[in-house]
């Protein structure tokens, strides 16, 4: 018989991890208390920086469930507390790390009762908080058509851009949609229904994570001190793209002062929904006794391209100063091109692709980028003209895709009875179910204010049409089985 010996992991972290590092990043990551901020230029490691640091936390013996990474997508927290167990297994599972919204959602389902929530709200993507935007334009405003008034999606960017740059809606209004002041106490109606029918469904759209999770901690001082006991250290990815709202979360959950934040004054770029170059530029007086630190070794790219970024980032007014080296050898100069137009920027792309490819790099080895998906359609176009094959890559998310949003819908009233959407959008699948009759099965369901107690009763909908209270009942047994309790409870 055969024996084998499983070899386990040991507790401690991998011996002299720290050596992975170079002298930049180590500094960062030998540096264990106190605010910390890490100007990063671009390529220079910022991310196995951030990573390393975390882990060098937990191997100095602090417990792994007191650190909080904020990080700017999902993916990267995965990417990040992924490395950090492998090099300290002891933190596998244990750090708190997620987007700011995601973070937020995560606290507020502990006290979402204190801002009079309950504890299974829901969250509206931006095509449902369209959706709600359009009945609180149809309750508040029921008459349009004496004025010119904005749709939808345009009052979902006011509102947005009013909470995320912490402007009233009037100065939004007057700096960014100038032709709707005249009928800006219209508009502050409509977002002041907007709000109410969220409280109604009990439902939060993506602002109100962090508009309540702010809330919560400026309002209640025991929580606030909870919070703050409960994470020793915060650490911050991609801090020049915070907005107002994400400081001061930051601010007042990290008040001992264990705060990095690590970002590029230099890659500011989401201006337009309400980052906040600010919060990088002052970090250093909102967190007095602030170390400044610096990666400027840059792993990406090559000489040739740093000294255009360097001689470019050299006239802004307010920066913090660096100066990008390169770590690989010498490439190509960089091509500036100054074009009259799109159809002549489009012939130089599909010219330039067709030199390279007689040059020796393949079709399939070269990549287009450009900014948005609109500029595309004269580079198809010139790409088509010439003969050269190509491929978009793009198309619906996942979740964006009706017929997944069609039996999300189904989930999410078992999770939230009171979700109007969820009812309107899985109600009007059936046949004979209309606006007006799913608006009337709704009322009727939420009229006790318990919705599920009232499908569970199966009392009739008053004056509803034949068809409608067909489907109705083929709704209500569905749901009836579904939401069985060894399904919800």
């Amino acid at each position: 018989m055969r024996q084998y010996t499983i070899h386990r992991e040991p507790p401690t972290g991998r011996p002299g991890f720290l050596d992975d590092l170079n002298p930049e990043q180590r500094v960062v990551a030998e540096t264990l208390g106190g605010p910390l901020l890490v100007i990063a230029g671009a390529g220079t490691g910022k991310t196995r920086t951030l990573t390393y640091r975390a882990a060098n936390l937990v191997e100095s013996g602090v417990d792994p469930a007191r650190l909080l990474l904020l990080t700017f997508t999902n993916k990267a927290a995965r990417e990040m507390t992924d490395r950090v167990m492998r090099l300290v297994p002891r933190a596998a599972g244990r750090i708190w790390a997620g987007t700011f919204h995601a973070i937020g959602n995560r606290i507020l389902r502990e006290q979402a009762e204190r801002l009079g929530y309950g504890q299974n709200y829901g969250i509206l993507d931006s095509e449902e908080s369209r959706d709600v935007m359009d009945m609180a334009l149809a309750e508040a405003v029921p008459d349009t058509t004496k004025v010119r008034f904005p749709k939808a999606a345009v009052l979902q960017s006011m509102v947005s851009s009013s909470v995320n740059t912490a402007r009233p809606l009037q100065v939004v209004l007057k700096a960014d949609f100038p032709q709707f002041v005249g009928i800006g106490p219209a508009i502050e109606q409509v977002a002041v229904t907007y709000m109410r029918l969220k409280a109604d469904m009990n439902v939060m759209d993506y602002d109100d994570l962090l508009v309540n999770w702010n809330l919560l901690l400026e309002d209640h001082a025991d929580l606030r001190l909870a919070y703050q006991a409960r994470f020793s250290h915060i650490l911050v990815d991609e801090y020049q793209d915070t907005n107002l709202l994400q400081a001061a979360v930051v601010r007042q959950m990290g008040a001992h002062g264990n705060v990095m934040v690590v970002g590029d004054d230099c890659q500011s770029i989401y201006a337009f929904r309400g980052a906040e170059l600010r919060n990088i530029l002052e970090f250093p007086e909102q967190f007095p006794g602030t170390r400044i630190t610096r990666l400027e070794t840059s792993y990406r790219s090559t000489p040739q391209v740093l000294a255009v970024a360097n001689g470019s980032i050299r006239h802004n007014r307010r920066q913090f100063d660096k100066t990008l080296r390169a770590h690989r050898g010498d490439g190509e100069l960089p091509i500036y091109a100054c074009l009259s137009d799109a159809q002549q920027q489009a012939a130089f792309v599909a010219q330039r692709v067709l030199e390279l490819r007689d040059e020796g790099t393949e079709l399939k080895q070269q990549a287009v980028l450009y900014r948005a998906h609109y500029q595309a359609m004269e580079l198809q176009l010139e790409l088509q003209r010439r003969g050269i094959p190509f491929v978009i890559r793009s198309g619906t998310k996942f979740f964006e895709q009706g017929h997944i949003r069609d039996l999300l819908a189904h989930l999410k009233i078992l999770f939230n009875p009171l979700d109007r959407l969820a009812w309107t959008r899985v109600l009007k699948l059936y046949d004979g179910v209309g606006n007006q009759s799913a608006a009337s099965i709704y009322q009727h369901l939420v009229a006790e204010g318990d919705p599920w107690a009232t499908l569970v009763a199966g009392t009739p909908v008053p004056r509803l049409p034949a068809k409608a209270r067909k489907s109705f009942d083929t709704v209500r047994a569905l749901l009836l089985d579904l939401g069985a309790p060894h399904l919800v409870g």
